[in-house]
């Protein structure tokens, strides 16, 4: 379809509807105008504009369903072709149905040119009205109305607006610089964005920033916002968004998380993420702009699960406020999987050193931004070269483009400006909800029972090379005892039953359960006297302290429960100490001693 079309005759209409391949209410509303042009009694009648002007001198002005009807009703039998004419009008206004209701012929015809005049395009990209007739007004936003300019002072105007003006080329543009020159990177090839720098140095205004740009680019549909805060005032002014760009969980009580929230929420947004590949495989394309144009142009049929994606945007401020082993592990797997899916991180932080900012979550943002930081040390350590310790005013930031090392400033557009933007939109109809996250839920496996007598040949060997490497991996059986996949699988599973590693947990490895091979060798002697028995092995250890819980008592029969119930393999609640280690003690003392002793004898001398 031209980018540009005017129709002005009646065939021109006709071959756009049949090229069209989606079959929808306005297709056909315009296929039965054509039909009633066509019948109507009046010879080479082409031009759309002169059949409407016809139409209006025989029924009057404004054309309606009642005057269509009432006027049909009166005509005699040798007007047949205009009383088959007015039956398809009839039936175009019943197609019609509540979506144009009140509308009179002249308006629904004009609804139709518009449609294929122009590239498809919708008011509100979530509800695809015009293509399956469902209309649902809670969720019309389509007269949404963007912040004005006039929310800023004179003085700032210019600038808000140039900003504006550029970045409506990008698909998700960051602001790098404010200055005369802008400077803007496009987010949608990088979706992981590190920023960090010392306090006070402008981290939270870079993302005040991001958030006045973006509230003036989207609609409400077109981006979601998940904010987790480290401080309870630096983000108030977006709970007035709720409504209108926030995406949460279910049941959430405030639209910006906590540190208690952040886990579950991350866990949901790699749910999210997956969703989307899933609908992108089934769409056969690669990337959220590719899956969009095709559901706007209608494409994709939302019967089929398929609907409109918005880009979701998670700030994380301050980033190590949430960071634990868990949360470190989801946010390796999601800035691993979320390119080109529409779900982009934007962590800050005042701790490049932290050690929970583990080397493997840095690496995952292929784009890092440095404010003013203390060292060499943290500036190598953010951008892999010095420069961002030479900083001093607050704003400034070095960030890399190609081989070199570029400079940027943030302009200051103060926190009542964002306020005073979100106070604007928060005033205006949004939808029933904020968009809700997938419910992300642990699911426990269930227990298995295991038996010594059918464990795989290479069960102890296995048991062996996981508590060595303290890993618990299947891959890794497989490649160090060179058998199938399936089978290093098989015994994954049988060294789970019988409590050598920890259950599947996600995106988590699986725990080893004992700290040394001494403590194995004697829980493995320990099953082979009772090989011929059916054993179910208890949760031995905790997890976190790696020492002894309980001692293993085996469910036997009944004449050797009393036997085994005397002789346990470990004391609880006591560390394992191997035989090699208490060697080591002893060799320790001795020299001691020696030492000792040779100070005493040269204080005698």
């Amino acid at each position: 379809m031209a980018d540009e079309i005017n129709i002005k005759n009646i065939q021109q209409l006709v071959d756009l509807m049949n090229n069209d391949p989606n079959d929808h209410p306005l297709k056909k509303m315009g296929l039965l105008f054509a039909a009633a042009m066509n019948d109507w009694p009046t010879h080479n009648q082409t031009n759309i504009n002169e059949f409407i002007q016809e139409l209006q001198n025989y029924f009057g002005t404004p054309i309606t369903k009642d005057v269509i009807l009432n006027k049909a009703t009166s005509l005699s039998n040798d007007d047949a072709w205009r009383k088959e004419s007015a039956s398809s009008l009839l039936e175009l206004f019943d197609l019609a149905g509540t979506e144009y209701k009140g509308e009179n012929l002249e308006q629904l015809i004009q609804v139709i040119i518009n449609y294929y005049e122009q590239p498809p395009k919708i008011a509100d990209p979530m509800m695809l009205v015009e293509q399956f007739g469902v209309y649902d007004e809670k969720l019309d936003l389509s007269s949404y109305q963007y912040p004005s300019l006039d929310l800023f002072p004179h003085q700032l105007q210019p600038l808000v607006e140039k900003i504006n003006r550029q970045a409506a080329q990008y698909k998700l543009p960051l602001l790098l610089s404010g200055k005369e020159n802008l400077t803007f990177q496009e987010l949608y090839e990088h979706p992981n964005l590190l920023l960090a720098g010392t306090i006070a140095s402008g981290k939270t205004q870079f993302i005040y920033n991001q958030l006045v740009m973006w509230l003036y680019k989207f609609h409400p549909a077109q981006l979601k916002l998940v904010v987790c805060k480290s401080k309870p005032i630096d983000y108030t002014a977006c709970t007035k968004l709720e409504k209108h760009f926030i995406a949460a969980l279910v049941g959430d009580q405030s639209p910006v998380i906590d540190h208690n929230k952040a886990l579950p929420t991350i866990n949901a947004l790699l749910i999210e993420c997956e969703q989307r590949q899933e609908l992108f495989q089934k769409a056969g394309v690669k990337s959220i702009t590719d899956y969009n144009n095709k559901f706007v142009h209608r494409t994709l049929d939302p019967l089929q699960g398929h609907r409109y994606l918005p880009d979701i945007v998670l700030i994380m401020d301050d980033l190590q406020t949430f960071l634990d082993d868990d949360t470190i592990r989801s946010l390796i797997v999601l800035t691993q999987k979320n390119l080109y899916t529409g779900i982009y991180l934007l962590a800050v932080t005042s701790q490049i050193m932290a050690r929970n900012i583990s080397p493997q979550l840095r690496a995952n943002f292929s784009l890092r931004i440095g404010m003013k930081l203390m060292s060499q040390n943290e500036s190598k350590k953010i951008l892999d070269r010095i420069g961002a310790e030479k900083l001093t005013s607050s704003g400034q930031l070095v960030y890399e483009r190609g081989e070199k090392l570029m400079k940027g400033h943030q302009p200051y557009l103060d926190y009542l400006y964002l306020s005073s933007i979100c106070e604007y939109i928060g005033r205006q109809r949004g939808y029933p909800a904020p968009y809700l996250l997938p419910e992300y839920r642990f699911v426990e496996n269930p227990p298995v029972i295991f038996d010594p007598k059918d464990k795989d040949q290479l069960f102890e060997d296995a048991a062996r090379l996981i508590v060595m490497n303290q890993q618990a991996s299947t891959s890794l059986i497989q490649r160090k005892l060179v058998i199938s996949y399936n089978r290093a699988g098989r015994i994954i599973d049988q060294l789970e039953a019988a409590g050598v590693v920890g259950p599947f947990e996600g995106s988590k490895p699986r725990e080893v359960l004992f700290p040394d091979e001494y403590a194995l060798e004697q829980y493995l002697e320990k099953l082979g006297t009772n090989n011929n028995l059916e054993y179910t092995p208890p949760n031995i250890y905790n997890n976190s302290k790696k020492i002894i819980k309980t001692p293993i008592k085996p469910a036997l029969s009944m004449n050797k429960i009393e036997d085994l119930k005397r002789e346990t393999i470990y004391t609880e609640n006591k560390p394992i100490v191997s035989k090699k280690n208490t060697g080591k003690v002893f060799i320790f003392l001795f020299i001691v001693i020696v030492i000792l002793a040779l100070c005493y004898w040269i204080g005698k001398q």
